[in-house]
């Protein structure tokens, strides 16, 4: 959530007169009341000389404000935010590997067995059983349709086409791809060897050539050994896309996973061009050798038990394409990175850092405030995953609800949504987010500027089917017509300003975590925010830039599964850590040369067209309180958040802040709205309650505008 205030980005001027100058709406002028000449008409009628004639009458056209060019039709979304919106689901971004278990324990077979086991594979592939869909089956027979240049084929191929059509279907499969594909019925009595000639005769309009060589005709296999990251990488990347692409230039590839053997089924010429195809991608696998348990001591924190190598490893390697094997002749939990190329295993570290979750600022409480018992409500699948990142969306999540009871049922006044929060209970909340002292162990901080913030979140707090894990994800949708029936937070000074000024506010988040080395370990350093306003161009704007840190995120997650929302109450403790640019321009970041250095090289540009570039590392110097001097602290980049921000307000009270937030393809997409005591400071009982009821009540009662 944005803490500090940042100036107002304006895309317009102000205008307070209608825009109508004849010459600016020369194109858009309409004439009306033309005189429409006639041959028929006398001539005398038609002479005009020495009368003065009357001016014509003109359309004035009034635009309003975009019309006329003063507000550009900015994007919702900044490009860079948008890529790979074709994984809307979880089924689109399931791998090839999805439920293979591969065994690393060899046993000791011979060449016979592997050779049989190979040749069952291959006729699993080429037989089908009645567990597949029907669609499929008619689809393989349709391509195996010669193409216009293959009907002429050698005695041989004509046999091997009618063996497979023989061996590997049905008769009631091959009478419905007849119907299905060729509109042509057959009847009940034909039996299968005379359909099969006529599909392939009548059809296929297969013709035997005697000169046809036999050697380029047929379909010959061929089988090659591989080693298990390729197979792996193969199958991962892209999903599957590289062996589906062989697929379409019509040949048959089989995967032997216990074997470490592809199977290749064509003819001669495209076998020879897949297998040397095979190769030259294949040795373009990058490698590199990188301890996975080094970099979690470097980014742990005291209080929390740090995720096991290989665990971390597994969850990345699907979603970065690559393949993770651990050495044993090394160290502990030094894994060797392969992949197609280096982009991906630069991915792969940066996602390494990502899945550990660094916060050692963050607590939450879960609690219970429903009209019922807890055994009156269910647990209902939570569906809207595109608002989850990447590591959320591996698990299934639940969240707890009324059911709904089929059939006719009474109608119960709706009790306000402030009904469960009684005084006793809303005392022990305000004890246990405002009376405890902070147990996270993060340091304090030399700081000119901080801030202690206290705000409501609307969401639902989900919990994984193992009930191991609780989450809170924001949500918005079914308030919406009642957000946007709220008054803006900053009064308009006139009517035209509300349509010449876009009154949201854009922003880039950039987050980065500390790399602790042993004079730094036993600091739990939260992880660093860098906030940039954004330029009408969807570029960073360097000079907006601020710094900060959250020393406390204080959270209660509190369940009303009677209502379409829960709560998350927050107590937020920030720091800003460098000086804005708007206190001191000629001496900015002085005091920060890593920090300047970092700008430099950065690219922070996310339109289209553009290539977003950021530095792996900043070297950030943080004053601590019990330190004489600045200590440079090296942190890393994970991730980037695009925000787009409404500010309004709840009965002139609280600032409602209604955000876009966009983390790209792996990040999630969702809107959040928070409510927020816009004074900030310390928060007394009755303010706590009074925020709290007010904003379980806005669910479920109707918008006081004033």
């Amino acid at each position: 959530m944005l803490l500090f205030p940042f100036r107002k980005v304006r895309l317009g001027s102000r205008c307070s007169l209608p825009i109508c100058c004849p010459r600016r709406l020369s194109g858009t002028t309409k004439v009306a009341n033309q005189r429409v000449t006639n041959s028929t008409v006398a001539p005398e009628l038609l002479n005009t000389r020495g009368k003065k004639l009357k001016p014509q009458k003109t359309q004035i056209v009034i635009l309003g404000p975009r019309e006329a060019g003063l507000v550009k039709n900015r994007k919702r979304t900044p490009a860079y935010f948008q890529r790979g919106d074709g994984q809307k689901n979880r089924e689109n971004r399931l791998s090839a590997l999805q439920g293979v278990e591969f065994d690393h324990a060899r046993s000791d077979t011979s060449p016979a067995d592997v050779a049989q086991e190979i040749e069952s594979q291959r006729l699993k592939l080429l037989v089908f059983k009645n567990n597949v869909p029907k669609e499929q089956v008619i689809k393989s027979i349709h391509d195996l349709t010669p193409g216009s240049d293959a009907q002429l084929m050698s005695v041989k191929r004509y046999e091997q086409l009618r063996s497979l059509l023989d061996l590997a279907y049905t008769l009631p499969q091959l009478r419905e791809y007849t119907k299905q594909y060729h509109q042509l019925p057959i009847a009940k009595s034909t039996p299968k060897k005379a359909l099969i000639l006529t599909i392939l005769n009548r059809l296929w309009r297969c013709q035997i050539n005697q000169s046809e060589s036999e050697s380029n005709d047929l379909l010959v296999e061929r089988i090659v050994d591989v080693q298990t990251r390729d197979i792996y990488l193969l199958l991962l990347t892209n999903n599957g896309k590289i062996l589906q692409n062989f697929a379409r230039l019509g040949a048959t590839v089989a995967v032997a996973l216990g074997e470490n053997k592809i199977i290749v089924r064509a003819t001669k010429s495209l076998v020879k061009y897949v297998e040397v195809s095979l190769r030259k991608i294949l040795d373009n696998v990058q490698r590199e050798i990188m301890s996975v348990d080094d970099l979690i001591k470097d980014h742990s924190y005291q209080g929390v038990k740090p995720i096991s190598p290989a665990v971390l490893a597994n969850l990345v390697q699907k979603e970065s394409a690559t393949f993770f094997e651990e050495l044993s002749d090394e160290n502990p939990g030094t894994y060797a990175i392969t992949s197609f190329g280096t982009k991906r295993i630069r991915r792969a570290k940066n996602l390494l850092l990502w899945a550990l979750e660094y916060s050692p600022q963050v607590s939450e409480t879960v609690k219970f405030f429903g009209e019922q018992d807890q055994s009156h409500y269910m647990a209902f699948p939570f569906t809207e995953i595109d608002g989850l990142d990447w590591i959320r969306r591996k698990s299934d999540w639940f969240r707890l609800q009324r059911p709904i009871v089929k059939g006719p049922s009474q109608i119960v006044e709706t009790s306000p949504g402030s009904s469960v929060f009684t005084e006793k209970k809303l005392d022990e909340l305000y004890q246990e987010i405002a009376g405890s002292t902070a147990t996270n162990l993060i340091p304090d901080f030399k700081s000119d500027v901080s801030a202690k913030t206290w705000s409501v979140t609307l969401g639902q707090i989900l919990t994984d089917e193992k009930q191991q894990s609780t989450i809170f994800q924001p949500k918005v949708s079914g308030i919406v017509h009642k957000l946007m029936q709220l008054p803006l937070y900053d009064d308009i000074a006139t009517q035209d300003e509300l349509y010449t000024v876009d009154q949201h506010e854009y922003y880039v988040q950039l987050k980065l975590i500390p790399k602790t080395d042993s004079s730094l370990h036993a600091r739990n350093i939260p992880p660093l925010e860098m906030w940039f306003e954004l330029d009408d161009d969807d570029k960073a704007i360097n000079s907006s830039l601020r710094c900060l840190l959250h020393t406390e995120d204080r959270n209660l997650l509190l369940k009303t599964p009677h209502l379409s929302h829960d709560l998350k109450v927050t107590m937020d403790r920030t720091v800003e850590v460098a000086r804005p640019y708007d206190e001191a321009p000629h001496s900015w970041l002085e005091d920060q040369p890593g920090l300047k250095e970092f700008l430099l090289r950065a690219r922070l540009t996310f339109q289209e067209g553009e290539k977003l570039s950021v530095p792996k590392q900043l070297t950030f110097n943080l004053h601590f309180k019990d330190g004489l001097a600045p200590e440079p602290v090296v942190f890393e980049y994970v991730n980037v958040r695009y925000h787009r921000i409404l500010k309004m307000k709840l009965d002139d009270k609280y600032l409602a802040q209604f955000s876009d937030i966009n983390g790209g393809s792996r990040g999630g997409r969702f809107k959040q709205i928070d409510f927020v005591k816009p004074d900030g400071g310390e928060i007394t009982r009755q303010e706590f309650g009074q925020l709290i009821t007010r904003v379980a009540d806005f669910m479920v009662g109707p918008v006081d505008k004033h």
